[in-house]
């Protein structure tokens, strides 16, 4: 099968010569080729060829900037030219017209001092004058009444406000004095039943005499002197405790009552007949205490408290003092 040349130049053709490649002159390269390859080149050709070509789109698009552009254009001329400016309107000004008018003459009024009524002038003046100064009258009095009416008011007020201040001073004075009475009526209470104890103490030592001498005592007597025995031994007890006071540095008790007011002997002999072993104190208002003590054992001192209360002696509670509270409670 014989063999044609073809080239590639520079515009995409091909040379071929006798299935060998050759170059030119020009610089062109000879490829040799078979049939098949004719044909794929030749379609590679006619693609090479081919214009491309515009869509429907693109063109719209063209068309749609064109217009758009010459729009602008005119636009732009006519608003140079002045087209789009408004048209002036003339304004026609009116000239006002003066109106001229007459002036009547008036009639002038002479003034003749006979026409004046002297008498009645003078009334009205000496009238507008009394007026005048009654007012003037009126606003003082008014105003004196006003200041007199303040000056009572803050007058009253200070007499009201001493007078409170008296009341209370008086009120003051009457309860510092039933205070004082009450306590003078305290103090002849204590007295009496301190001179009342001394007494009874002397009888006690008087009839335990009386029984160390006899031989033979009576039954009432005994009883008697078992009695008084037993305050005997209160007070014994009493003297002890206070030199318990001076060995411990806390002294134990129990508080039975505060007297608020006078102590009663039927209350008092009360409180004995539980233990007879009772203190007499006062606390820091000077009000009268009533102890039990001092106790060496806790379990008796809890014994008489639960005698105390069983008893309906709701206030008794325990309490400790020391050697120098005790002697300014109790040994005054």
């Amino acid at each position: 099968m014989a063999e044609d040349t073809k080239a590639i130049d520079s515009e995409g053709s091909i040379i071929v010569e006798n299935g060998s490649l050759k170059k030119d002159d020009s610089g062109q390269i000879n490829i040799p080729l078979q049939e098949d390859d004719r044909s794929d080149i030749k379609e590679i050709q006619e693609e090479f060829v081919k214009k491309p070509k515009k869509s429907p789109l693109q063109k719209i698009l063209i068309g749609v900037v064109f217009l758009l552009l010459l729009f602008i254009i005119v636009g732009a001329i006519l608003y140079f030219l002045g087209f789009f400016k408004p048209e002036e309107k003339e304004v026609i000004q009116e000239i006002p017209q003066e109106k001229i008018v007459q002036e009547t003459p008036k009639e002038e009024y002479k003034f003749d001092i006979k026409d004046i009524n002297s008498k009645k002038l003078n009334e009205e003046l000496s009238f507008l004058t009394n007026k005048n100064l009654n007012q003037e009258k009126n606003e003082e009095a008014e105003r004196l009444a006003n200041e007199k009416r303040i000056l009572e008011e803050e007058k009253r007020k200070e007499e009201e406000a001493l007078k409170a201040h008296e009341d209370t001073l008086e009120k003051e004075r009457i309860a510092l004095e039933e205070k004082k009475s009450a306590l003078e009526r305290e103090k002849a209470e204590l007295e009496a039943l301190r001179e009342e104890a001394l007494k009874i103490k002397e009888e006690l030592l008087n009839k335990q005499t009386q029984n160390e001498n006899s031989v033979e005592p009576e039954q009432v007597s005994n009883d008697n002197v078992e009695v008084k025995q037993n305050d005997t031994d209160e007070m014994i007890s009493n003297s002890k405790k206070n030199v318990n006071l001076s060995e411990d540095g806390f002294l134990k008790f129990i508080n039975v009552a505060k007297i608020k007011g006078p102590l009663y002997k039927k209350y008092l002999d009360k409180v004995t007949a539980i233990n007879p072993n009772i203190l007499l104190c006062r606390d820091d208002k000077n009000r009268i205490e009533i102890y039990y003590g001092p106790f060496k054992d806790e379990n008796e001192r809890r014994e008489l408290l639960d005698k105390l209360l069983s008893n309906k002696f709701d206030q008794a509670y325990e309490l400790e003092f020391t050697k120098d509270e005790f002697n300014r409670r109790c040994n005054y």
